[in-house]
């Protein structure tokens, strides 16, 4: 197959870079043919803020560029991992005037939220799901401020209503179960939503259990949706186990987070890793804990435990904790409660029999459903069913 893979460049790179290039390696190296078209962020090339704006809407040079790219390249299927805010929905508009079906993956929340983490004020916020005008974003500027929030309120606005979502976009592709029922709760028909996660390299046989060290893992950024404070005022419950809680990361707490492990040695702060040093913690680690206070997309941190064997302690938010509960790969507490926080994690390091087994669950899990070869049968599939639909 020949599959155009296209991608709004912003300023800083996030995980929706790293997983298009991740998926285009994985598709060449099955033989496909995969090609990228990058839309630069309008603000890196000096374009004033009304035509930003007015991009976010409707791309009328991204459209132009991207029918081009589409009878040069002539490929099956168009590919958009984030439309917004540069090429804008037209990219769909441009798979359709060139006759080829269009699939994107669903990186955020961005289809129901202006704001694309459904969060407002340090708080959960679905007052925009389901929602035909999204007027909370646009009344409380979610958006980068009011100007900014018109114009996204304007393209989400729009593109529902013109029937862009639902006749221009043959498949959505979410990360979680939770993500497909919010775009199902905001009108995109259900059998066009399909979940497809995202994977992570194996990396071999887990450690025995017996032979790990008797760590907490916790791997993100220090930022208070990440719920690192729960997690510093939980563990004071928890340290009795004798084990250590390692905290690997950086950003605005990390301050707090020195004071904590300062004041406790059984805290090890490690600041910023690398990836190959955070899968090594994984591997010794006797459990992973994932206590965001806000619904969160698809963790790494969450798919390298449980490729690594390692039983999980995560928040009862839906999209974290739904598939690692079904599976018995670890246990759930109630989000943003230090003192249900601290049981879980007493749970887990103080039974060493019943976490071993959850660590083998999250395993399987893993090779069911997160590994290079699991996903390119996914795409493979999500591709021929739309281009078989597309020439009926």
């Amino acid at each position: 197959m020949r599959i155009l893979l296209a991608h709004s460049q912003h300023s800083a790179r996030g995980g929706a870079d790293k997983v298009m290039e991740q998926e285009q390696e994985l598709l060449r190296e099955a033989g496909h043919e995969a090609r990228q078209y990058v839309a630069a962020d309008a603000g890196s090339t000096g374009q004033p803020a009304w035509r930003q704006a007015a991009d976010a809407v409707w791309n009328n040079a991204a459209y132009r560029a991207l029918r081009q790219e589409i009878r040069s390249f002539r490929p099956d299927v168009l590919h958009v991992h984030t439309p917004f805010p540069v090429l804008s929905p037209a990219a769909f508009r441009a798979a359709s005037a060139e006759g080829i079906p269009a699939v994107t993956t669903v990186h955020s929340y961005r289809y129901s939220c202006i704001a694309g983490t459904l969060r407002r004020d340090g708080r959960i916020c679905e007052d925009c799901v389901g929602s035909q005008w999204k007027t909370s974003g646009l009344r409380h500027g979610c958006y980068h401020g009011r100007a900014a929030s018109a114009a996204m309120t304007t393209s989400l606005v729009l593109h529902h209503r013109s029937g862009t979502f639902k006749n221009d976009v043959s498949r959505f592709l979410t990360l979680t179960e939770f993500a497909r029922a919010v775009l199902v709760r905001d009108g995109i028909p259900a059998d066009r939503v399909v979940v497809k996660p995202n994977f992570v390299e194996d990396p071999g046989h887990p450690v025995d259990y017996a032979r790990r060290d008797p760590i907490a893992l916790f791997a993100g950024r220090l930022v208070p949706e990440k719920g690192i404070t729960t997690l510093l005022e939980a563990w004071r419950g928890a340290r009795g186990s004798g084990a250590r809680l390692v905290i690997v990361g950086d950003g605005p707490l990390r301050e707090v987070v020195e004071r904590a492990a300062g004041d406790d040695p059984s805290i090890d702060f490690r600041g910023w890793q690398t990836p190959e040093e955070v899968g090594a913690l994984q591997a010794r680690s006797r459990l992973t804990v994932v206590c965001s206070e806000w619904y969160e997309g698809q963790p790494l941190v969450l798919l390298d435990a449980l490729a690594h064997g390692t039983p999980l302690v995560v928040s009862d938010l839906d999209n974290l904790s739904s598939s690692v509960l079904a599976a018995g790969a670890g246990l759930s507490f109630r989000t943003g409660d230090p003192g249900s926080l601290g049981e879980a994690l007493s749970a887990v390091l103080g039974d060493p029999g019943h976490a071993a087994a959850m660590g083998s669950r999250a395993r399987d899990l893993y090779l069911r459903a997160h590994t290079p070869s699991a996903i390119l049968a996914d795409l493979e599939r999500i591709y021929g069913e739309v281009i078989a639909e597309s020439h009926p």
